[in-house]
């Protein structure tokens, strides 16, 4: 009677520990998954650490010269989100300025443009502004609304012993960005897309083309990249978020709960991605240019709802 096909693969364990021992010895692997990640952390952050565009350049054409108009001039200026860069004589000469990219915007202030509005009648002030930058332009916006509120508030409690009064149609209260701020909209968009792609580019150089000798060794390699993960994804979500001044919204217990389902589903799609590839090189020349794709499917960076049919099934 023949007897049973003995399985010489390794145990869960030795698979588990073998698998951190290549990780730890194999450099490639070990920048990619955690120095990779962890450089992530730190440097994508970095540029919105003001968590507003500040000091935006605007050209102003101030036609009325009155004391008035000055006195707009200067409250934009103490703006910390403008700046006035340039105060050209007449438009042709800010709208070249403009296209140049020498400032962000432009500023008209036509002859009589604040008398006129105080009076309740068009001002005809004008604003152009570069549009390539949408933080910028918000900012440009928030800077000169609040300079030509305070500056017909106060004329207006000059000369009549009353206040303009503005209302919104609305009353909005952020909830998850109290301050609106753009890093702290975007790094958490853009962290769970780092932790999944430096793991899978690091399992891919570990795993890719090598073939599986049982279910033991499968699950010892998903169990100690599992680990890993978890553990950048705690550092992410917890530390860097922390650090970064990132609103948090859930407790530890809701964190752990999701830390841990994240990780091994990132390990599992990471390994079962590495081994359709004959080797690591192939594996990271298709793998590298899906992150960007991946991130864009997000929603993140444009409602899901508004994408096309088949493009929002892609990212589902």
């Amino acid at each position: 009677m023949a007897g049973r096909k003995k399985d010489h693969g390794m145990s869960l364990r030795a698979a588990f520990l073998d698998t951190l021992r290549q990780l730890g010895c194999n450099t490639d692997a070990l920048m990619l998954i955690v120095v990779a990640a962890l450089f992530y952390g730190f440097y994508y952050p970095a540029p919105y650490s003001q968590g507003h565009a500040q000091d935006v350049r605007l050209a102003v054409v101030n036609e009325a010269r009155t004391p008035l108009s000055r006195q707009l001039v200067d409250l934009i200026e103490a703006s910390p989100l403008a700046e006035v860069a340039a105060r050209p004589a007449n438009l042709a000469e800010a709208r070249t300025l403009l296209v140049e990219r020498k400032v962000d915007g432009v500023l008209l202030l036509p002859d009589r443009a604040l008398d006129d509005a105080l009076r309740g009648q068009d001002s005809g002030i004008a604003l152009w502004i570069n549009g390539t930058y949408l933080v910028r332009t918000k900012a440009l916006g928030q800077a000169i609304q609040g300079a030509i509120v305070n500056t017909l508030n106060n004329e207006a409690k000059g000369r009549l012993g009353v206040s303009i009064e503005i209302t919104d149609p609305v009353e909005s209260q952020p909830l998850f960005n109290p301050n609106l701020e753009y890093g702290a909209y975007i790094f958490p968009a853009v962290a769970p897309v780092i932790l999944q792609q430096t793991m899978l580019f690091g399992t891919a150089v570990l795993f890719a083309g090598r073939r599986r000798r049982g279910w033991n060794e499968l699950g010892g390699q998903w169990l100690a990249l599992s680990l890993v993960s978890f553990v950048l994804t705690l550092t992410y979500f917890g530390w860097f978020f922390a650090a970064q001044d990132i609103p948090r919204q859930a407790g530890i217990g809701a964190l752990l709960i999701v830390a841990l389902f994240a990780a091994g589903a990132i390990a599992a799609f990471s390994l079962f991605a590495a081994r359709l590839f004959p080797n690591a090189r192939a594996a990271l020349l298709l793998l590298i240019p899906t992150s960007l794709p991946i991130f864009f499917l997000s929603g993140a960076t444009w409602p899901r709802e508004a994408m096309p049919g088949w493009v929002s099934a892609l990212g589902a």
